[in-house]
């Protein structure tokens, strides 16, 4: 008898340990999808001077068009609506020849005409949804204070240097839906960044 429950014992410890989902995007309810030119720099092509401001913007369509499926498909809808999808950038300003710093200004100074940012070591950008152009939007200005080079890269912490990566801001176990994109004029470079000067 003490056989049969050790078997059994065994079989069940056994069964449960297989049966374990190790994916933690099924454990945290992610879903990635893939959508070009959703972000944007907004480059001057007249350059810049000191006090310019350089905008990024975002605009994520609520039925995206993601390659390789027939139908759109409704961010808004599969997120539980989410009301943001979020976004971090880097900027910094060279301070010697292989050294650069982070470029973090006053929030106050910083000309937002939609969604929202957040500062700091890096910039935190919420695109949010406007019912009037039923999509999520961002769009900021960093102004730029001091002369020098610059750059601009996506994903603070990522190892990636050519896409960013936009995340739904989903609540109460709705999905999240991870939207892989670039930066839609193709101003980053090989290493991923785009590169200024101003005088």
């Amino acid at each position: 008898m003490k056989k049969i429950v050790f078997l059994a014992t065994f079989l069940m410890a056994n069964l449960f340990f297989t049966s374990c989902d190790t994916n933690d995007n099924t454990f945290y309810n992610d879903v990635f999808v893939t959508s070009p030119n959703l972000v944007r720099i907004e480059a001057s092509l007249a350059g810049y001077n000191v006090n310019d401001k350089i905008y990024v913007n975002c605009y994520i369509d609520r039925l995206l068009n993601v390659p390789g499926q027939t139908n759109l498909l409704d961010v808004r809808q599969s997120t539980g609506y989410a009301n943001n999808f979020n976004f971090t950038y880097l900027l910094e300003r060279q301070i010697n020849t292989d050294e650069w710093e982070v470029v973090d200004v006053n929030p106050s100074a910083i000309d937002v005409t939609a969604g929202r940012i957040i500062g700091g070591n890096f910039y935190y950008a919420s695109a949010a949804f406007s019912p009037s152009s039923d999509g999520y939007e961002f769009r900021a200005g960093i102004p730029l204070l001091v002369a020098g080079n610059y750059r601009i890269s996506f994903g603070y912490n990522s190892t990636s240097t050519q896409i960013i990566e936009l995340r739904s801001e989903s609540i109460n176990n709705n999905i999240f839906v991870n939207i892989i994109s670039n930066e839609g004029n193709n101003l980053l470079n090989s290493a991923g960044y785009y590169t200024f000067t101003v005088l």
